[in-house]
């Protein structure tokens, strides 16, 4: 959602904003020292001023500073290229540093600001949006002839294939709930990372899903009005907050019940008609997924996003087809194939 995404960029900065503000004398001393052991009287004269522009590059005062045209100092030998007044070793601050690493593909996830991390986890979110991907004709949104559910939501044309493997409608709810599953499955993954780091990383990539919503409300569904989209985008974020409790709660009991529970009431809209088969499938992919995504660093999850969902879920159907090893005590052989389907029980 725009406003709370707003929100916690703000409280992001405001953070950054504190660290910089406690640290910034302790950087102010060492600066000075290094300065005046390394650069003339009339270099030293000038360092306090070359030191206020060691700021974060967030702020606007200090961008404006730096494209702005400096005044000549007097010659040093010490002093490399570069800034007058700063020592060799303050070339390159960390946010640059950061850059030239990112460049050469090293994670840093301690930086939100990196443009190789926001870039690598709009890509991660592309994937994870995929799998229920769908379109509605413009032609037959000008004929007024959209094919509706009985409750009235649009249906469009299924590109994913997880809307043909699990009979699901192609239709906004069942995209913006698979995608949400994805993105929990990264998500619990990323909380291993240091805690602002992992704060960090998951507002950037939710960001990316909301921003999603929005564009699909307004090319798949004609919903020009922003006060409609953000209204509809508030009901979205509540349910992004139930769906991340519902699923850690399954995980956190460790119990298949409790987070079958949870995929029925979220991607199945908790139908009586929903297939049991689709959800021991889904059920068995989430927990297959999280074992390949412990098995992997984060760094490795961001930076390789096509090789994230390694399993198939339609391979999970066999699984799931297999009696497992408290019921073959129980059962005969054949005696699960031969047990009544519910149309002949209620006959």
């Amino acid at each position: 959602m725009a406003c709370q995404s707003c929100r916690q960029h703000t409280r992001l900065l405001a953070r950054s904003l504190r660290a910089t503000a406690d640290l910034y004398p302790a950087a102010l001393t060492t600066l000075t020292r290094a300065t005046t052991t390394t650069t003339s009287p009339t270099s030293t004269a000038s360092s306090p001023a070359a030191s206020t522009r060691r700021r974060p590059f967030s702020s606007s005062a200090w961008r404006r500073a730096a494209k702005a045209p400096t005044r000549p100092s007097a010659p040093a030998s010490s002093v490399g290229p570069g800034t007058p007044g700063t020592a060799p070793d303050e070339q390159t601050g960390p946010v640059s540093g950061a850059l030239a690493g990112a460049l050469r593909g090293k994670f840093q996830p301690n930086l939100g600001g990196n443009p190789y991390v926001s870039n690598q986890l709009d890509k991660l979110y592309k994937v994870c949006a995929a799998p229920a991907a769908y379109t509605i004709s413009e032609d037959l949104r000008k004929a007024d002839n959209v094919p509706k559910t009985d409750d009235g939501e649009e249906l469009g044309t299924p590109h994913g294939p997880w809307l043909q493997i699990f009979s699901l409608s192609p239709s906004f709810s069942s995209w913006s709930h698979v995608t949400m599953l994805h993105m929990y499955l990264i998500i619990a993954r990323m909380r291993c990372l240091d805690r602002d780091a992992a704060r960090t990383m998951q507002a950037q990539f939710v960001d990316n899903f909301f921003f999603d919503c929005e564009r699909v409300m307004h090319l798949n569904h004609g919903m020009t009005s922003s006060a409609l989209r953000q209204r509809y985008l508030k009901d979205i974020f509540m349910q992004w907050r139930g769906l991340i409790a519902a699923y850690d709660e399954g995980l956190a009991k460790k119990s298949d019940k409790v987070l079958a529970a949870a995929v029925w009431r979220n991607l199945f809209k908790a139908r009586e008609d929903a297939d049991l088969r689709s959800l021991a499938a889904v059920v068995a992919w989430m927990r297959v997924t999280l074992r390949d995504l412990e098995g992997m660093a984060v760094d490795e999850i961001v930076a390789r996003s096509g090789g994230v969902f390694l399993r198939d879920p339609r391979g999970m159907f066999k699984l799931v087809d297999e009696p497992s090893a408290a019921l073959k005590g129980v059962l005969k052989d054949g005696e699960a194939a031969d047990a009544p389907q519910p149309d002949a029980v209620k006959a």
